[in-house]
């Protein structure tokens, strides 16, 4: 059965800012927020830093001020994290500071007036190649041997990774993407119950409506500098997008 929790007026849905100190976008837009203008409630819909595996220690410290940024907006907020495919084992990184959902606890159902709203980071159905590789990659043992690799190497291992990840283009659009979600959602919404399903890790930032089924894909972070906000509306809620100010 799926964790549950209850959505708040206001929350904020961030995904895929995918920060390291080569992309500070989100550091920058957060750590300008006032205490005063911070939600009641933050989610973090997975890839949120481009690389930090809470096993391998190399790859927490280029991350330091970013963790410390969310400790501390976490003591002002609550911080809910659905940990995606560049960000996981968290828990040894964010101890209780913040809720942490691995990708085995997703969906995250929440409740929201009348709504059901089903969260996951997204990388879900992407065939048995892609679930052998995120259970390798997840696995405690591995992380710490490609660490000690790492510390042997100088950081090899980190200034691989950090360089593939940099030759990637974060923003494009998938041409079929309608169609792929719609088949998704179809096999999807037999195992779990939910009326709005929402999903980063695609990029994609699209609203589509699915017989009684309503999906969004979030706008990535290091892309568009935007996020939603959940409000309530006459059918029950609505998502409005919102540019950080700093942004382009």
């Amino acid at each position: 059965m799926s964790p549950s929790m209850t959505l708040k007026e206001g929350a904020w849905l961030i995904a895929d800012a995918h920060y390291a100190h080569y992309n500070p976008s989100l550091y920058e837009f957060l750590s300008s927020v006032l205490d005063e203008d911070l939600p009641p409630q933050m989610i973090l819909m997975g890839d949120i830093f481009d690389l930090l595996f809470g096993h391998a220690p190399n790859s927490i410290e280029p991350n330091r001020k970013m963790v410390d940024l969310l400790k501390r907006i976490s003591m002002r907020t609550e911080i809910v994290y659905l940990e995606g495919n560049h960000d996981f084992g968290l828990k040894r990184v964010f101890g209780d500071s913040i809720r942490v959902f691995e990708r085995s606890k997703q969906p995250l159902i929440a409740t929201f007036a009348d709504k059901s709203v089903a969260l996951h980071h997204g990388d879900i159905l992407q065939g048995a190649g892609y679930e052998i590789y995120t259970a390798w990659i997840r696995n405690p043992l591995v992380d710490r041997v490609l660490n000690l690799i790492d510390t042997f190497t100088g950081g090899a291992i980190i200034r691989w990774l950090e360089g593939y990840n940099r030759r990637k283009r974060p923003c494009y659009r998938i041409e079929d993407f309608e169609e792929r979600a719609k088949n998704r959602l179809g096999i999807i919404k037999k195992r779990y119950l939910f009326d709005i399903w929402i999903d980063g890790h695609f990029h994609q930032n699209v609203h589509l409506k699915f017989g009684d089924i309503e999906y969004r894909n979030l706008p990535a972070f290091a892309c568009s500098r935007s996020y939603l906000i959940v409000k309530s509306a006459n059918d029950g809620m609505e998502f409005v997008e919102v540019k950080d100010r700093n942004g382009i």
